[in-house]
């Protein structure tokens, strides 16, 4: 049946067995939703998002036998079966005779004053609310808790297949609902935390963490009554609704947040740690809330297409979306630490070791002088030449330009969410108050790790590798003596800024100094911290 004329049909109060005096028609990108005085009845529109393919009667039928039976778990009341409507001689009815052109959910109305967003619009939600919310979702995560063999499907490859999925399908909108800056940073810190925390993913699988949830948990689908009504959760694919708890949680969180809630969203968050006793979700909140973000953005852009939405409502759509692709970036800018760590020292000192450990342990980006001076020359990174200190590729003004173009290459790898360590002897105070200009101009914290090492050390180090063959650096020990007559020793760097490391030590050994001496943020990613409330809604 023609669904113009379907949506016609249920628009008229007449239609209903039951007496009403109005309907009221809800439209999303997949459905429209007709409320009577005393019912809903639902209708899902014949398309197909990849994820989702509502396109024949079967499938639609399918699904919205598959709602009834999943909703019931937290509205057992409410949901009260498929009705289909059928039309004989050009009338269409509910359940009377004839063909069966579409089916319906039809549920018991709830009433709309106690609908979560507008108990927060009056000013009536507190703590106790939400407090009382989180023990629900607790109880039914606890009785949703899948085998680890189903639980599979969210492990760290299903949630990222989930991922790069949502970013192919929102790439037709970078540049006009989404900056090609901000995508390209959500992107990379997605891929990122997904690089650093493979084990977390792993052990949320194998701990019971993954539940046959709601996946769709957000203010308008909440009722506050006693008790607290939970409905309209994800039928249409498996693996949106099976999800680690944190993402269920998370996304209500983002929501109270996005809508200027956020003290409630806090009150949420830590009345489901201590009634599920999750503690490590804390971990992978910043991430889900990204991702949640990042959903709705999408839900939203998908409206932006959609032919049936008038033009005229498309306009406050459209903002919706770039204020959900904003908040997106703003939860990624917590799940990685953007930071520039940038080593010092003579050569020989053992920096470029640290720096290459540090990287592969916590996926950070290395730019390596050595490397930048032979690409600028055209040589390849493994070409040794033995140039006097200060001559050649060596003379002042060669460094300077390498130096130059290490911090070019840095800038964009931490635009986009990348931390970054330039490994160089950066000897100079004006190699260091460089680099130091650039991480104050793009906002993320500077460190410089100052690698000492005694000349014995020294010495025995650049006889060995003037031995090996494939190696990078041209350190020799005239260098050395040169780069000592000229270091300016990094005393303009204040403490909180600068680490001093005994590089004669193992490098695993320093690798344990700096976890016990900077903050855990800044070699790993935070997790947690509520961000600011998002701008409020108009």
């Amino acid at each position: 049946m023609d669904l113009d004329r379907l949506v016609q049909r249920l628009s008229d109060p007449n239609f209903y067995p039951e007496p009403t005096r109005d309907v009221e028609v809800i439209q999303t990108h997949i459905s429209y939703i007709f409320l009577t005085d005393a019912h809903a009845y639902t209708v899902k529109k014949p398309v197909d998002f990849g994820f989702l393919d509502y396109t024949t009667l079967a499938k639609r039928l399918e699904c919205c036998e598959r709602e009834i039976a999943l909703n019931s778990r937290l509205c057992p009341d409410i949901y009260l079966g498929v009705v289909p409507l059928r039309e004989k001689d050009g009338e269409l009815s509910l359940g009377g005779p004839g063909e069966t052109v579409e089916y319906a959910v039809r549920m018991k109305r709830l009433p709309q004053e106690r609908m979560l967003r507008r108990v927060l619009a009056r000013g009536e939600g507190d703590d106790a609310l939400f407090h009382r919310m989180a023990r629900v979702v607790a109880d039914f995560h606890a009785r949703a808790v899948l085998s680890p063999a189903a639980g599979a499907l969210k492990g760290l490859d299903g949630v990222k297949l989930n991922c790069d999925e949502n970013f192919a399908q929102t790439e037709k909108y970078v540049g006009t609902l989404v900056p090609v800056a901000a995508f390209d940073f959500i992107r990379t810190s997605t891929n990122l935390f997904f690089q650093r925390h493979s084990a977390l993913f792993a052990r949320r699988v194998s701990e019971g963490r993954i539940v046959d949830g709601h996946g769709d948990l957000h203010l308008d689908s909440i009722c506050a009554t006693d008790p607290i009504r939970i409905f309209d959760c994800i039928e249409f694919n498996e693996r949106f609704r099976i999800q680690d708890v944190t993402e269920e949680v998370a996304f209500l969180a983002m929501d109270l947040e996005f809508h200027g809630y956020a003290p409630f969203a806090k009150a949420f968050v830590d009345a489901y740690v201590e009634a599920s006793g999750d503690a490590e979700l804390l971990e992978l909140l910043a991430f889900y809330k990204t991702y949640r973000a990042y959903v709705r953005a999408k839900v939203s852009s998908f409206a932006v297409d959609d032919p049936r939405i008038p033009e005229q409502a498309k306009e406050a759509i459209r903002t919706t979306a770039s204020r959900y692709y904003e908040l997106a970036a703003h939860y990624a800018a917590a799940c990685n630490p953007q930071r520039l760590i940038v080593t010092c020292g003579l050569t020989g000192s053992g920096k470029s070791t640290l720096a290459r450990k540090i990287a592969e342990l916590y996926a950070l980006q290395v730019v390596r002088s050595d490397v930048v001076r032979k690409e600028i020359l055209g040589l390849a990174p493994d070409a040794r030449r033995h140039v006097p200190f200060d001559q050649g590729e060596y003379a002042p003004s060669m460094t300077e330009r390498t130096y130059a173009a290490m911090l070019e290459r840095a800038a964009p790898l931490l635009r986009v969410g990348h931390a970054v360590i330039l490994d160089g002897c950066f000897i100079r105070r004006s190699q260091r108050r460089n680099a130091r200009k650039l991480a104050r101009r793009l906002g993320v914290p500077f460190l410089l790790l100052e690698c000492r090492t005694n000349e014995e050390v020294i010495r025995e180090r650049l006889e060995r590798r003037g031995q090996k063959t494939g190696v990078v650096s041209d350190g020799r020990w005239e260098i050395y003596h040169g780069q000592l007559r000229e270091f300016e020793p990094p005393e303009e760097i204040p403490g909180d800024e600068r680490v001093v490391l005994d590089r004669s030590k193992p490098v695993e050994e320093l690798l344990h100094e700096l976890a016990a001496v900077l903050p855990r943020e800044w070699l790993d990613a935070p997790g947690v911290g509520i961000p600011t409330a998002a701008a409020p809604t108009s």
